[in-house]
């Protein structure tokens, strides 16, 4: 099979947004019916041909809130969740996992950023950086308040469920990337020079970073957990 305009696309895509992604949909087989909940409508379908169905708060093919599903039991082959726990409050995060193992009926997959000291210093630094450019960033912000899940937080979760669990990416490259972005120029013939750039740098990393960059141990500056739960 030839490169496909999909794939192209995918490879220009920040890569932070593509490791994730892309690591979800190596585990998903042909044929099998997708759940994403808290994803994004052209997100991880950017990435693999199956039927996905996006259960979201405010858009997507079923508006509801992950912790109480409107769907019947074991209704999807896989459920996914892309980095969105974190977002939820701890004291819901149990209810959300359930939720999800309720409507899976083969596999229900789970990413996370980690939740290590070095990391949460890292995005501490980060906030405070697009707070000097007076700029938002919500998803930072809900990531300190509610706290970023471990390994162990996380399984307590399971009741017993088998699964498998990977680690991935460097926080400190992630940081880079984010501050990284953030620059422009004032003169617009170099700041176009920058946005190549930086799509080059997406490319770079997505094709030739990303096969080395997972892990089944966790390391010192290890970005993210998924979690491979078995039903």
């Amino acid at each position: 099979m030839g490169i496909t305009k999909k794939k192209l696309k995918s490879w220009l895509l920040p890569f932070d947004v593509f490791e994730r992604h892309q690591t979800v949909a190596k585990k998903i087989k042909s044929g099998e019916i997708i759940l994403d909940v808290g994803g994004g409508i052209d997100a991880l379908n950017s990435f693999i041909n199956n039927q996905v169905v996006v259960s979201n708060l405010q858009s997507g093919d079923v508006l509801a809130d992950g912790r109480n599903l409107p769907l019947k039991d074991k209704s999807f082959d896989v459920v996914a969740s892309i980095d969105v726990i974190e977002h939820i409050a701890k004291k819901d995060r149990k209810r959300f996992i359930e939720e999800l193992l309720r409507v899976a009926k083969k596999m229900v997959i789970l990413s996370a950023p980690l939740g290590t000291k070095g990391h949460l210093e890292a995005e501490k630094k980060l906030l405070k950086l697009f707070e000097k450019k007076k700029m938002k960033s919500e998803f930072l912000k809900e990531h300190l308040e509610r706290g970023l899940p471990t390994f162990n937080e996380l399984k307590a979760y399971l009741n017993s469920f088998p699964y498998q669990v990977f680690y991935s990416g460097d926080y400190r490259l992630n940081s880079f990337l984010v501050r990284f972005d953030l620059k422009s120029f004032k003169n617009p013939k170099l700041d176009k020079l920058l946005y190549f750039l930086k799509r080059s740098l997406n490319v770079i990393l997505n094709l030739f970073y990303f096969p080395f960059s997972s892990s089944k141990k966790q390391k010192k500056f290890t970005n993210r957990i998924y979690l491979f739960i078995e039903k």
